[in-house]
């Protein structure tokens, strides 16, 4: 898989799937405001032709992101930065919308905030509410179960030897 990402990457047809990817997601984004669902209702929209081409234009996003991300940006840049980016990431997939709903019901409705001045602070709130619990909570595991040394991984792949 990724001797073939690579060789597309290095051809005109890096830049042409690029375009492409995009004018697909532009085609499944959804941008109507009328038969949407309630808050807890996925994907927001209780038409299904729009249900599917809301979800197709994720999948379409998150395959074109991740292409990209790999071929331009899976390098290690720095240990404890790779370590907590890469680390969080699943964890933030799976939390990100609690937090989202604890800022929403906390900060945006109380305050009554525009669009802009909410997307903002939830933006910036639930990032850093995610890097910050992600960071305890691995402060937690690796109290309970200390990583292991490279000299320890060395010597104990010597000894299988």
């Amino acid at each position: 898989m990724m001797r073939t990402r690579n060789r597309i990457g290095k051809t005109a047809w890096a830049p042409i799937g690029v375009v492409f990817f995009i004018f697909l997601y532009a085609l499944t984004t959804p941008s109507n405001y009328t038969q949407t669902g309630f808050l807890f209702f996925y994907p927001l929209y209780s038409d299904y032709t729009i249900q599917c081409l809301y979800t197709t234009g994720t999948w379409i996003w998150v395959f074109l992101m991740t292409w990209l991300m790999h071929y331009a940006a899976n390098k290690k840049f720095n240990d404890f930065g790779y370590k907590l980016l890469a680390g969080s990431s699943l964890y933030a997939y799976l939390s990100h919308y609690f937090f989202i709903i604890v800022i929403n019901v906390s900060i945006v409705r109380p305050y009554k905030l525009e669009f802009l001045p909410a997307l903002a602070i939830n933006l910036i709130l639930t990032n850093a509410v995610i890097l910050v619990s992600y960071m305890i909570l691995n402060f937690g595991y690796e109290l309970a179960f200390p990583p292991k040394s490279q000299e320890k991984i060395a010597k104990e792949k010597e000894e299988e030897e």
